[in-house]
């Protein structure tokens, strides 16, 4: 129970990510959906992907308001023994469980003044999470941990041959929400030089609620099903004698039943986390004569997340162990190195590549302290826009992740996925003041498969399984640029 229970602390960690480190979202704007490879771009969203640019803009007040949505479908399919024995699993092993996340509102906002050499900027968006995941039938951790006690004690009553039937109703709902905001200032060096530096502010806030109850089993003594912790309890009282005299078998038996009686009693989940950090950010630009390059680096964020239990929850014996109140935990999003160049040919066409470097190895979060992370993440962009006229332009762009991380340390709520990104969209100037962006982006992921010989999700039977990590994401947005 300990070992599920713990996985939920990193919930939403991938919640709505659609790019980036483990614990980073660098979908900030409509822009990046239509374009994807952002590095060397001088509209207001380089605030966000080229701080730098902002003092190669016109003088003037530049601004932007962006609206994302994002669909996300996160599936297990588990092959586990004693699934067979769910009621409504109809003699099946192997279960489905999803988890749907839909975030209808993700906004972002960025702002320049440019005055000759110098720029300010400002910017606020969504750095990680943005959404709620919501497990309507629970998960697989959860249930095989519990569904091997009624077949473990089945098949012992048995001599082996059947475990026994078993039902449960379960809810996991988690959200997460990193708002990340940030300021700074850029300095053109030269006509084709400039640098900037920039303060980050990260506020994380993480909410877990959910239930796990009326775990019902086949009771071999009424040939009914029946309340599990009632059965086991019940069982226990009959050692109660041997337990008074001081038998250690009896002591042992009745210990036993008394762990799964309160196993599988009713357990109710209402936690809170939050947490903040500043960070630097500096960056230097390259443009001249239609080339362009960017060099940016993030610091680490060093977020430390402050559990704040419900009463309910920090009262439970299993829950409250493991989520007590005042608990603090880490979630760090790791440094970033992104270096970018482009090519403008005719004022009519660009194209821009891009590679980012998340320093996954040297931040403290859940995927580290689960011994899941191999190496480093690396990830590489690359985006053309073609102008067809003052009015009109469009674009497209290809993003492809790699992570380094250990498929054995995967769970089903702590899974990322490899992935081939597309981004498609355009922009429509309705004056030399006001642009509007629109764009969509659909990731094509290859599934994981995990498969375990003996012990899987740490059942003490000795029980092997299997898991194969699914992702279905959408994510479409609009925006508009202002400049005056």
């Amino acid at each position: 129970m300990k070992k599920i229970l713990l996985t939920i602390i990193s919930l939403t960690a991938v919640a709505t990510a659609f790019a980036g480190g483990t614990n980073v979202n660098t979908n900030h704007a409509a822009a990046y959906l239509r374009s994807v490879a952002r590095g060397t771009t001088l509209d207001p969203d380089a605030v966000y992907h080229n701080p730098a640019g902002a003092s190669f803009m016109n003088d003037g007040f530049h601004f932007a308001i962006n609206i994302q949505e994002v669909y996300q479908k996160r599936s297990t399919v588990s092959t586990f023994a004693p699934f067979a024995l769910s009621t409504n699993n109809t003699g099946n092993p192997t279960k489905e469980f999803v988890g749907k996340t839909f975030a209808p509102v993700i906004p972002s906002f960025d702002l320049v003044w440019k005055k000759k050499r110098w720029a300010v900027m400002a910017s606020f968006g969504i750095g990680g999470g943005g959404g709620t995941a919501k497990y309507d039938q629970g998960l697989a951790s959860f249930e095989s941990m519990l569904a091997q006690i009624p077949f473990g004690v089945g098949m012992q009553a048995t001599q082996g041959q059947q475990g026994f039937p078993y039902s449960m109703d379960m809810n996991i709902k988690g959200s997460s929400m990193t708002f990340q905001g940030q300021v700074g200032v850029s300095f053109r060096i030269t006509n084709w030089l400039s640098v900037a530096a920039q303060a980050r502010l990260n506020y994380a806030t993480k909410s877990y609620t959910g239930y796990l109850k009326n775990i019902q089993m086949f009771n071999p003594l009424t040939q009914t099903m029946g309340s599990a912790p009632q059965f086991f309890t019940a069982m226990a009282n009959q050692y109660a004698p041997g337990v008074q005299a001081g038998n250690q078998e009896a002591i042992a038996a009745y210990t036993q039943y008394m762990t799964y009686a309160a196993l599988t009693s009713d357990h109710e989940l209402d936690v809170k986390q939050n947490g903040w950090s500043i960070s630097p950010v500096v960056a230097l630009m390259f443009n001249h004569k239609g080339w362009a390059a960017s060099v940016k680096y993030e610091f680490r964020s060093n977020l430390d997340l402050t559990t704040k239990a419900a009463e309910v929850s920090a009262k439970d014996p299993v829950i409250g162990g493991i989520f007590p109140d005042g608990a603090v935990t880490a979630a760090d999003m790791p440094a970033q190195l992104a270096i970018a160049a482009s090519r403008t040919f005719a004022d009519k066409v660009k194209l821009t590549v891009e590679w980012h470097h998340f320093f996954e190895k040297s931040a403290d979060n859940g995927f580290t302290a689960a011994g899941a992370v191999l190496g480093n993440t690396n990830e590489y962009l690359a985006g053309v826009e073609y102008y067809i006229n003052n009015k009109w332009l469009v674009s497209a762009g290809y993003q492809f992740t790699d992570f380094n991380l250990d498929v054995a340390k995967y769970s089903d709520l702590d899974f990322v996925c490899e992935a081939h990104t597309i981004g498609l969209g355009f922009a429509y100037n309705f004056s030399e003041h006001v642009r509007l962006n629109a764009g969509v982006m659909k990731p094509l992921y290859k599934d994981v498969t995990k498969s375990v010989e003996s012990g899987y999700n740490n059942n003490t039977l000795g029980l092997g399984g299997s898991d194969t990590y699914k992702y279905n994401r959408w994510a479409w947005g609009i925006g508009v640029d202002f400049h005056f």
